[in-house]
Order: structure tokens, then C-alpha cells, then sequence
């Protein structure tokens, strides 16, 4: 990282539903015995509590393990960073966090500190959006590298523009933006900038949605399955070593032992194979973790409305 640590390029994500606590748990601890380094959460998946014991029980050396978690909306005010920190420290049971990241670009109203407070919505069901800016976010994200509580700090879901002004107006240059990338949402060229000013780039849902039909079925896409047959290997790991030739980080989540371990497989894949992939959404990008459907339609941060009645 441009921060001058280690980051492990595949992690173990951690997001899920209400099921998410006692099978990330196991899961965790199972990606640690498999050799997973490097676990990813963030406060609004309510994991980083079994998260912090999986790794206190797993025996490994904590300076081994590099641990990335996330500023949730409500707290984007300066006043309210260091603490939502340190509630997430307290939960991991930790000293420090490897990589902070803000999770959305976008402020909600704070409401406490508490996971039912994320969900707060006003009268017609709609979030309370924060007028404060993004950058005076990153800001108070820089005091708490120098505090010593964070060794790098970075962003999630950020576009080119947005990270162009924080280069422009911050100190501390983001170490790495987490953003969604699968076939049918190559981001070739937030990737090119990413790797211009030296910010690692993570992938978020890199399979897609596994689990639907359709239009999002990249696991069943004819092009995928070929290139799978030719490297005599499954669909899933073409599609992580896709992501892995590319130069990016990889976060896959499985609560399947065996799926753990076999996402860790490392395949060099033919330049004309990643091509070929790639191509696949050029036409028609189709993303999986859309603001507008989960937040409303005031969040269009990438434009993917501007064209449509929202």
C-alpha cells in the first residue's frame, strides 16, 4: 500500500444477513486455519464483534492478520469519527485497525450509536441525508492515523471525480477504494486511475450475485464456462483469478468450509482470457450494489439514473 504496509490480496468478506454473526464466526475461523490473512467487515455488517474473537481464538499473532472495517453514514461528522472507531475497536477487541475505510460517499443524520440507529428513516421511510462533505470525513479519517488507532485509511464505493478531490484536498492519500468489479462491471477505467495514483483498488461482489438468474448469472455465463473449461477448474475461481490478473484485491464470502478454502486457489490465467471476460460487460454494465434500490433515489452517486425517471 502507498501507506508502506502489507495488504493481503485475498480476504475473507463478511457481510451478510441476519444469519451474519454466528456464520461469520465460523466462517472466520475456518478461513484463518485455511491461510486466509486478511478478514474484511465494516460496523453496519454487526460482525466485528465475532470477528475480533474468531482471530483471538484462532492463535494466530494479531500482527499477522490484517483486519479492514468501515465508517458506517450516520457517523460522518468530524465529532462523531473517532468515536465510531473506537466502538468498532471495542468490538473487535483490538489496538489498532489495519485499513478504515468510509463506506458510502454520502452522509446520513446521526441518530446514536447504536446498529438499530442505522436504520433510522424519517416519516415517509426515507434517510436523513448529512450536508456535511466527504472531505472534512477524510479529514478527521487522517487524525486517526496520526492517533495511532488506524494504520491506513481509504475509501469504498468512491468514483474517479470523488477521489480526484480528495488527492486535491487531503494530506493522506487513500491506500485503497473498495468497489464493486465483476464481469458485468469491469471498471477499466477507475482501475487505470486507481493504478495512476498508486491506490489500491478492492473488489467487492466479485462474482456478481451468485444466487440469481438471469441477466446477473456470471457463473453460468457461456464465456466464463468455456474459460473454466479450458483451465479444467470452476467457474468461481475463473472469476476471482480474473479479478486477481487484473491487479486488484479480492474479498469472495462463503460459509462453506470447502468453498474457503478453494476461493485461496491462484490460477494465471492467458491475457486473451481476462479479455475475453472483460468484455463481457462493455455493452452493458449492470451493478449488484445499487444505492439508488437500497437507499433511495437521492443516492445516485455513479448516474446510473440520469437518463430515467428515478
Amino acid at each position: 500500500l502507498n501507506s508502506g504496509y502489507d495488504f493481503p490480496v485475498i480476504g475473507y468478506g463478511t457481510f451478510g444477513g441476519t444469519d451474519a454473526p454466528p456464520e461469520v464466526y465460523k466462517g472466520t475461523k475456518y478461513a484463518l486455519e485455511a491461510g486466509y490473512r486478511h478478514i474484511d467487515t465494516a460496523y453496519s455488517y454487526e460482525t466485528e464483534e465475532v470477528v475480533g474473537k474468531a482471530v483471538r481464538e484462532s492463535g494466530i499473532d494479531r500482527k499477522e492478520i490484517f483486519i479492514t472495517t468501515k465508517l458506517s453514514q450516520p457517523f460522518h461528522e468530524p465529532k462523531h469519527v473517532r468515536p465510531a472507531c473506537e466502538r468498532s475497536l471495542k468490538l473487535l477487541d483490538m489496538d489498532y485497525i489495519d485499513l478504515y475505510l468510509i463506506h458510502w460517499p454520502f452522509g446520513w443524520k446521526y441518530h446514536g450509536y447504536e446498529f438499530e440507529d442505522l436504520k433510522h428513516t424519517d416519516e415517509n421511510g426515507h434517510r436523513e441525508i448529512s450536508d456535511v462533505s466527504f472531505i472534512d470525513t477524510y479529514r478527521a479519517m487522517e487524525e486517526l492515523v496520526k492517533a495511532g488507532l488506524v494504520k491506513s485509511i481509504g475509501l469504498s464505493n468512491f468514483t474517479i471525480p470523488m477521489m480526484e478531490q480528495i488527492l486535491k484536498e487531503c494530506e493522506i492519500p487513500p491506500a485503497v477504494n473498495q468497489v464493486e468489479i465483476h464481469p458485468s462491471l469491469p471498471q477499466e477505467e477507475l482501475l487505470t486511475f486507481c493504478k495512476e495514483h498508486n491506490i489500491v483498488v478492492t473488489a467487492h461482489s466479485p462474482l456478481a450475485n451468485p444466487g440469481h438468474r438471469g441477466r446477473l448469472a456470471m457463473l453460468d455465463h457461456p464465456t466464463v464456462l468455456n474459460v473454466a473449461k479450458k483451465y479444467n477448474t470452476t467457474p468461481v475461481q475463473i472469476l476471482l483469478n480474473w479479478g486477481l490478473s487484473r491487479g486488484y484485491s479480492i474479498i469472495p464470502k462463503s460459509a462453506r468450509p470447502e468453498r474457503i478454502k478453494a476461493n485461496l486457489t491462484v490460477i494465471r490465467l492467458d491475457q486473451k482470457d481476462i479479455d475475453e471476460i472483460t468484455n463481457i460487460g462493455k455493452d452493458s454494465t449492470i451493478r449488484v450494489c445499487d444505492p439508488v434500490r437500497y437507499f433511495g433515489p437521492d443516492f445516485d452517486i455513479f448516474d446510473d439514473y440520469k437518463n430515467t425517471s428515478k
